[in-house]
Parts: structure tokens; C-alpha cells; sequence
């Protein structure tokens, strides 16, 4: 389940599967250059995308999935005057399919209302503006209906965003309202100081609405650092039947990864050693674990590796 890249290769596995989800801790030594001289920004479809520090060019490489059989670097071109004649940086990004396969697109939301699509190959991107409630947003491509979605936990207009026929639509998420939900998830969401919103899609095609809450922490005497509590997440499945976003603690054999990834979904019963009905988290601020939506309990893992600036799961390779 856990993977740790570096001199130490003694984090154990969660995992008996041959090709199943990691979560990134540390790079490996040595590295193309190429790669070196890049940010880490988020990964989707088990590829880790990277912004190069001297020049806005966009990577993909699978080179941190120890399930690649033929270790692969994707560039794509430039994010040049994507926004007002100016370059604006990359929050989130999504892959319609592996950046090797010819049919993927590539979905760049930056930290502006405009959303980018690129093909590996293509000479320049395609910038599309959205309104200004995606500013922000997450995107998430949804195999179910073959587009990408954009999604803001504010209320946002739903209409489909102008794009490009040569490209996926883009769309704002539309959720169902939220049904009502028990004394104990009211406390927990009124009691966190902090709470981010996710949109996941299961392999079934399912969709979730998960809402992780925290609280503040304390400074770490090791690294001066302030770590956030996971109080633990709220999960509503969009029921198409009722029209309702229904709160639900039991999502089966589910286990969902969320962070700096594209957020995704597994079956435990296709990688042993998973704990299904689990929300599994990382992030600098809090460590990484899991929360079991059953028992409502957080099980806090960041002690099994070395410490860290930078966690990043990464999903099975397609």
C-alpha cells in the first residue's frame, strides 16, 4: 500500500497486489534532470505531474510508480499567456487517460477561472475560462460520462462551460442536496475549524461527496512545524433516485484516496490488505492515514515513514 523512495525501503505494504496504489514519501536519488529541476504538483492515473522551475512547462512521468514497466517522461508545452497575457500556476490536475495512450487528454486547472486542455503532442494548449466560482476548483475526469468536471463547494452555475470539439466537455459538477444527517456528523462538521470538500467517482461509476474535517494542531518540536488533527470525513453518495447527495457510512468494499492527487477510488477486494469502507488522507500539514467510516474512527500512520514535506498517493496504473 505504502511506498517509500529513498535510501530507506523498509515501509511495509498494506498491499499483496502486484500493481496497487502507493503513497509517494521521497524521491529516489537520482533522476533525469528534467525531473529533477521540477515541483511535484499532484498525480492522476498513478502519473506524477511536475511544473519545470524555469519555465512553465508541464510534465507527466511515471518514473515514482514502481508499477511502470517502462519508465516514462511526457512534456507538454508551455503555460504561456493563459491567463491576461501572464502565466497563472497549475492548483489541480486530470487525465483522461495515461499520457502515453493516444486518446488522453490533459486537464491543467490553474489558480484562476480558466482551465487548460492539451494532448501530448499538441504544440500549444487550449485555455477555456470558467466562471469565476471555479477559481479554485478541483477537476475530476469522470470515466462514466467521458468529460471533465469542475467542482466547487459553493453554490456555482451549472451550465456546460464553451469547449473546443476536439476536446471532452467541461462541466460544473451538479450534486444533489444534501440530505439530513445524524447528531454525530452534525457535531463533527460544526466542531472543525477546517473542512475541504472532494469529488470522487467509484470504478462502478458512483459519485461521492467527501468533507474532510480538521482542527489546528500543534508546532512538531522536530520540525517546527504545525500539524493539523484529522477529526475524520463525512460521505454523501449522489442518489439519482431519491435526488438527494444521502450521507452514508457504509460505501462497501470502498476505499477512497484523497490529497494532492486527483482524488480516486478502489475495491479492497481487488488489493488485499486494504481496510475497505475507508477514506485513506495525506497532506504536509496532517500526516497520513486512513479513517474507517464504520467505527468513526482515524488511524494516524505518519510514524511508519521518515519525515516528510511532501505526500502524494499515487493510483494504480492503468
Amino acid at each position: 500500500m505504502f511506498l517509500l523512495v529513498g535510501r530507506t525501503r523498509k515501509l511495509r505494504s498494506f498491499s499483496t497486489a502486484a500493481a496497487q496504489p502507493y503513497l509517494l514519501v521521497r524521491e529516489r536519488e537520482t533522476l533525469p534532470t528534467e525531473v529533477a529541476k521540477s515541483l511535484r504538483i499532484g498525480s492522476s492515473k498513478g502519473w506524477v505531474a511536475l511544473t519545470d522551475l524555469q519555465n512553465s512547462k508541464l510534465r507527466f512521468t511515471n518514473l515514482f510508480n514502481p508499477c511502470a514497466s517502462s519508465p516514462t517522461t511526457v512534456t507538454l508545452p508551455p503555460l504561456d499567456g493563459c491567463y491576461r497575457g501572464s502565466v497563472a500556476r497549475v492548483s489541480k490536475v486530470s487525465l483522461s487517460a495515461s499520457p502515453n495512450q493516444r486518446d488522453c487528454v490533459v486537464a491543467a486547472k490553474l489558480f484562476a477561472p480558466v482551465i487548460s486542455l492539451c494532448r501530448p503532442g499538441d504544440s500549444e494548449w487550449t485555455h477555456i475560462e470558467t466562471p469565476n466560482h471555479f477559481f479554485t476548483s478541483a477537476v475530476m475526469h469522470s470515466m462514466r460520462d467521458q468529460k471533465f468536471y469542475l467542482h466547487s463547494p459553493d453554490t456555482a452555475p451549472t451550465d456546460l462551460i464553451k469547449t473546443c470539439s476536439d476536446f471532452p466537455l467541461v462541466s460544473p459538477y451538479r450534486r444533489f442536496p444534501f440530505s439530513e444527517i445524524p447528531k454525530t456528523a452534525h457535531d463533527l462538521y460544526q466542531s472543525s475549524l477546517f473542512r475541504t470538500q472532494y469529488l470522487v467517482e467509484s470504478p462502478s461509476g458512483d459519485s461521492f461527496i467527501v468533507i474532510w474535517c480538521m482542527n489546528s494542531g500543534k508546532i512538531e518540536e522536530e520540525t517546527s512545524r504545525l500539524r493539523c488533527e484529522t477529526k475524520g470525513f463525512m460521505v454523501f453518495k449522489q442518489d439519482h433516485g431519491k435526488k438527494l447527495c444521502s450521507y452514508t457510512q457504509d460505501i462497501g468494499y470502498l476505499c477512497i484516496f484523497l490529497g494532492k492527487n486527483e482524488s480516486f477510488c478502489v475495491s479492497a477486494t481487488k488489493y488485499p490488505g486494504l481496510n475497505p469502507n475507508s477514506v485513506y488522507f495525506e497532506g504536509s500539514e496532517t500526516g497520513f492515514g486512513f479513517y474507517e467510516l464504520s467505527s468513526n474512527t482515524v488511524h494516524d500512520l505518519t510514524h511508519l515513514a521518515p519525515f516528510s514535506a511532501f505526500y502524494l498517493w499515487l493510483a494504480p496504473l492503468e
